[in-house]
């Protein structure tokens, strides 16, 4: 038996769907989210509003609109508003719409049929069911590209103006688009992109410091007392910063290192353990 045991207190604290309570260096754009979308805590049936977010690969996207989506809905539920966050990968769903929005409803309905039914017709019967039970959504997109790439304009189309149709009923639906860089949205027609690029946020990739204050937060969170060197955490930062400052780069580096040095009875997780899990 290991005279140290393992060197992890919570590897779930570095697991790529974790969302910790607080974004270190990240603040600001939070801040942005929830001011843009503040107006549902007031008079949530009076507007919908659709964000975009973009940045390189580890710059905090994803983790930015979940940590919103529990913080926003927490504040609803305590003004006793029925707001929803769902969070779709566009991706996982091969950029289909009918799958996206198919994911939507069966979270209102599990046992929803499948079949019989066109993308339009289940966004038409999403809005029914929100308005059935007084809720609002706001659905994120993640890589967004995809369903741009698969079903272009004009499904981005029918999704950003469902309201227009719709004036004299709530607005029950609002968007926040999550993608690399905005290039993709030059395949949509003039109408849709200007639609979509009202509001902005643009993260930049972490700076080395920055990358150092996650790494600590995450260390702190997942790791045992005095198991991980600064020297370690220094060179990983160093390595996610060299990655374009990629934050989710250096937390997989961190799991990894970790495992090397409880699989060979270490008990601290030295920089060798790092290289070690960079050359895997």
């Amino acid at each position: 038996m290991s005279p140290y045991g393992s060197v992890f207190r919570d590897e779930t604290k570095l697991d790529i769907n974790y969302v910790p309570h607080k974004l270190p260096h990240r603040d600001a754009e939070l801040r942005l989210l929830k001011e843009f979308f503040s107006f549902i805590l007031r008079t949530p049936s009076k507007m919908a509003q659709r964000v975009m977010i973009t940045g390189k690969v580890g710059s905090g996207k994803t983790v930015l609109s979940q940590r919103f989506g529990a913080d926003i809905t927490r504040e609803a539920d305590k003004h006793g508003i029925n707001l929803r966050y769902a969070h779709v990968n566009c991706r996982e769903y091969r950029g289909s719409l009918f799958l996206i929005l198919y994911h939507v409803v069966s979270v209102f309905h599990p046992n929803f049929p499948r079949r019989g039914y066109s993308a339009e017709e289940l966004l038409r019967i999403l809005l029914q069911i929100l308005d059935e039970e007084n809720a609002y959504v706001i659905l994120a997109l993640d890589e967004f590209e995809s369903l741009v790439e698969r079903e272009g304009s004009d499904a981005v189309y029918q999704l950003t103006r469902i309201h227009e149709a719709r004036q004299d009923k709530p607005q029950r639906l609002s968007f926040i688009c999550i993608l690399r860089n905005l290039k993709i949205t030059e395949r949509l027609d003039a109408s849709t992109r200007s639609t979509l690029q009202s509001n902005i946020i643009n993260l930049e990739g972490y700076s080395k410091p920055q990358l150092k204050d996650i790494l600590d937060d995450r260390v702190f969170l997942a790791f045992k007392p005095s198991t991980v060197p600064e020297d370690t955490v220094d060179s990983t930062a160093e390595l996610a910063f060299a990655q374009g400052g990629n934050a989710r780069f250096g937390i997989e580096l961190l799991w990894r290192a970790g495992k090397y040095t409880d699989a060979e009875d270490l008990g601290t997780v030295i920089p060798e353990c790092v290289r070690k899990a960079v050359s895997s």
